[in-house]
């Protein structure tokens, strides 16, 4: 197996665990069993959404991303759902894509008040994804929308064909792998309420807790002072007077979050730990973890896993 082929099995298995609590919802029968591990057969996956389409329709795909809602929590979920906007959301998505170096992404275009265009297409070197597989990421990211922002969202094709309108699933008609789809709707989550203002003591420890909270979130000076009460001059002070600073905050904060996963007795794989904890893809994790540690990921986990 190749280092690309492990690496993106833990997107694929926590889809296939989507696919089957989606079918159960709709009272469809699974023909086979969710994986608790990390290891799935694109193939497989492809060859059981197409049976879908062809027993229940296409609508049947876009329906499992409602299963999204009810399921136990997913650490790669909770960290996509942890965006403050859809923006957000977007870029955490991309930046899982990155991990699960996948043959399939899906290409961003804000287009300002009008929404978001969203266009899944195949990597160089690779074959364009289904019908079935656009459809169930495009369902995917319209339901994770309407959880983070939550408000109902709409998707629809480019030209204007409805997809998805007040929480319900209108059934599509065929595309081609050119498809381009717009998601609209609330432009962003409500504001956070004001941080209630902190002694000095407790700003940096705060400052710390908010981080490790989110460690996946693209983290600014100005993010973090208004988390904790304080404006930007006296976060920056409090970080010099501790003797450090905001950019080694972030590095530790992804420092001690991997390394917690990858001391427990049910550590999830490389890629999907480096993309909990922040990094931006998996040459940035394995590069920082063994400048800071001295020793790689992997032989870290060997020694104390």
């Amino acid at each position: 197996m190749t280092a690309c082929s492990k690496i993106e099995d833990f997107a694929s298995a926590a889809m296939i665990r989507l696919v089957a609590a989606g079918l159960l919802r709709q009272g469809i029968s699974v023909p086979f069993r969710p994986p608790v591990g990390a290891r799935v057969s694109r193939t497989a996956k492809r060859e059981l959404l197409e049976a879908i389409i062809a027993e229940h329709g296409r609508i049947a795909i876009l329906k499992i991303a409602d299963a999204a809602r009810d399921m136990p929590p997913e650490p790669v979920a909770q960290a996509l759902l942890k965006a403050k906007s859809v923006s957000d959301l977007l870029d955490r998505w991309r930046r899982l894509e990155k991990f699960s170096h996948g043959r399939h992404e899906v290409l961003v275009e804000n287009l300002g008040e009008a929404g978001f265009g969203l266009h899944h297409h195949a990597r160089a070197g690779h074959a364009p994804p289904s019908e079935a597989e656009t459809l169930l990421v495009m369902g995917l990211l319209t339901v994770l929308t309407e959880i983070v922002v939550s408000a109902p969202f709409e998707l629809n094709t480019e030209e204007g064909r409805g997809l998805r309108h007040s929480g319900k699933w209108r059934e599509p008609a065929a595309f081609g792998p050119d498809q381009r789809f717009i998601l609209s709707g609330a432009p962003c989550v409500s504001p956070p309420a004001k941080a209630p203002e902190l002694s000095r003591m407790d700003i940096v420890d705060t400052a710390r807790r908010h981080l490790a909270a989110d460690p996946l979130r693209r983290w600014t000076l100005t993010d973090l002072a208004a988390e904790v009460g304080a404006s930007q001059r006296t976060l920056q002070r409090r970080l010099t007077e501790n003797a450090t600073s905001f950019s080694r905050l972030i590095a530790e904060t992804r420092l001690q979050t991997a390394a917690t996963h990858l001391c427990g007795p049910l550590a999830p794989g490389l890629a999907e730990i480096g993309f909990l904890s922040g990094y931006s893809d998996q040459a940035h994790f394995t590069r920082s973890f063994t400048r800071l540690v001295g020793t790689t990921p992997s032989a870290y986990r060997a020694d104390f896993g």
